[in-house]
């Protein structure tokens, strides 16, 4: 039985799918929100758990997220920024109960099929707002409209945060305060996204869900983030190679309308890592031979500095000649510092935060939040014991999508494809960036992790998936 608008209105009385919808929302709002919506989803969920009987339980990647969680309040104890470190902890673990949540209500595909549905919805609308953002920009010449920039400026004036807010020319945030946060976002979603349009037939709402998946990915697009145009082309690549063959007239057209429709200044931005690489590469010979011009700089302006573009005449020009971006050379710059400072501290790292890392850069006249680099952010904040807890969340992951795969039904293989396509859009990113920074990233992270956790025992046996009819229950047999 597939998932339609008139299965999904008859769940709405239930405490579950209003707990989903809350989720979903997440993205939807500004980061100081998601704790909001988080709260009464809670709340909902443990409702509906009561209801039914059951108990609280939890996967194999959730345990290992509260040892990353325990361990990263140790790091506290020795965190020159104490109360940083401590909050962020305190996030973590707040968002934990996001896993919890969907773990738990998870109980069966159908249940499944109405998350997936309302986070596709709010995958299609962020996409939309970004989509807009970038026309009207494109079109007045002028910078996209921070959605929630408006919230913001009231709320800050009361919270004593430090806000770093640069402008970004011509690129989209929707409703993120970042480019780069937004393409983080959609295209880790995207590949549940894609699992829910194709997986089987919805008949009623299958135009919707194409609009939906379409608006995720040029909200990617508009974003003008290199590190999801990569994830985006090895998403497209898995597609073209799983349906070549059956259905060839289909793909085809796909990559004729991409070549023809995709925008010229996308492409340029995708072209300009080459130079960029470049550049860099020049930057550590210099490094390695003790060149005293070893500075990473562009021109011989300062890191960090606002330099002076050149005249630009098109959007590609301008997107990629906007001193707002951090250029690729510069990243070597912080990564080559970070790892200087990882080598003091191997083991343990500096303490839970970004803060910390951003006053060690800072120190260095580097002008930068976190290590862009997912590895390298970690190192900096817990140490290699860090790394190894999070490693094997990943490994997990990953070992979960191959088992969904080889499964023996196409549900299963196509959510063992998406939860392989997760993993390869977050280890994409986090090679030049930290797709955790945010409490919606940090929330979004959580969620798909009890996605996951679960799939393995909704689809684990030959077969159709658990359903709402089945009279077996889950147990955690599945687990290991």
């Amino acid at each position: 039985m597939s998932t339609n608008l008139k299965q999904f209105r008859a769940d709405l009385s239930q405490p579950w799918l209003k707990s989903f919808i809350l989720i979903a929302l997440v993205p939807l709002f500004p980061e100081y929100i998601s704790f909001l919506l988080v709260i009464p989803a809670v709340i909902l969920a443990w409702v509906d758990i009561r209801r039914s009987g059951r108990t609280v339980r939890l996967g194999f990647i959730g345990k290992v997220m509260i040892a990353y969680i325990a361990y990263m309040f140790i790091t506290t104890l020795y965190s020159r920024n104490f109360l940083h470190s401590l909050a962020t902890v305190a996030m973590w673990a707040f968002f934990f109960f996001v896993y919890l949540l969907v773990y738990n209500l998870l109980t069966d595909a159908d249940r499944c099929d109405a998350l997936l549905l309302c986070l596709t919805a709010v995958a299609g609308a962020v996409g939309l707002i970004a989509c807009c953002q970038y026309r009207i920009g494109f079109f007045t010449q002028s910078n996209p409209i921070e959605f929630w920039g408006w919230l913001d400026k009231i709320v800050f004036e009361y919270i004593p945060l430090r806000i770093e807010n640069p402008h970004y020319l011509l690129r989209s945030c929707s409703t993120f305060n970042n480019p780069n946060v937004l393409a983080e976002y959609l295209m880790t979603i995207a590949p549940f996204v894609v699992y829910f349009n194709f997986c089987e037939r919805r008949k009623d709402i299958r135009i919707f869900c194409r609009i939906c998946l379409l608006l995720t990915l040029c909200g990617v697009l508009f974003s003008f983030s290199r590190g999801g145009y990569m994830a985006l082309i090895v998403l497209c690549l898995a597609l073209i190679v799983l349906n070549f063959r059956r259905r060839f007239a289909a793909v085809t057209m796909y990559l004729v309308s991409a070549f023809i429709l995709v925008p010229d200044e996308v492409i340029k931005r995708l072209i300009s890592i080459i130079p960029g690489i470049k550049v860099g590469g020049k930057f550590l010979d210099s490094v390695t031979s003790g060149s005293n011009d070893a500075t990473g700089n562009l021109g011989g302006t300062p890191s960090g500095a606002l330099a002076s573009p050149p005249s630009v005449t098109t959007p590609a020009e301008i997107i990629n000649n906007s001193t707002a971006d951090i250029a690729i050379n510069d990243r070597f710059r912080m990564w080559l510092e970070c790892l200087e400072h990882i080598a003091e501290r191997p083991l343990v790292g500096y303490g839970a935060g970004i803060q910390n890392t951003w006053d060690i850069l800072g120190e260095n006249n580097i002008y930068a939040v976190h290590a862009h680099n997912f590895v390298l952010q970690i190192l900096m904040e817990g140490g290699v014991i860090a790394l190894v807890i999070m490693g094997l969340i990943g490994f997990t992951v990953i070992r979960y999508g191959i088992k969904l795969m080889h499964n023996g039904h196409s549900r299963a293989f196509w959510m063992g494809f998406a939860v392989l396509m997760f993993a390869c859009a977050f280890i994409l990113h986090g090679l030049v960036d930290y797709p955790l920074l945010t409490p919606k990233l940090v929330c979004n992270f959580m969620m798909i992790l009890g996605i996951i956790d679960r799939s393995r025992a909704l689809y684990a046996n030959k077969g159709l998936p658990i359903r709402k009819s089945d009279t077996r229950k889950l147990t955690n047999d599945t687990e290991e």
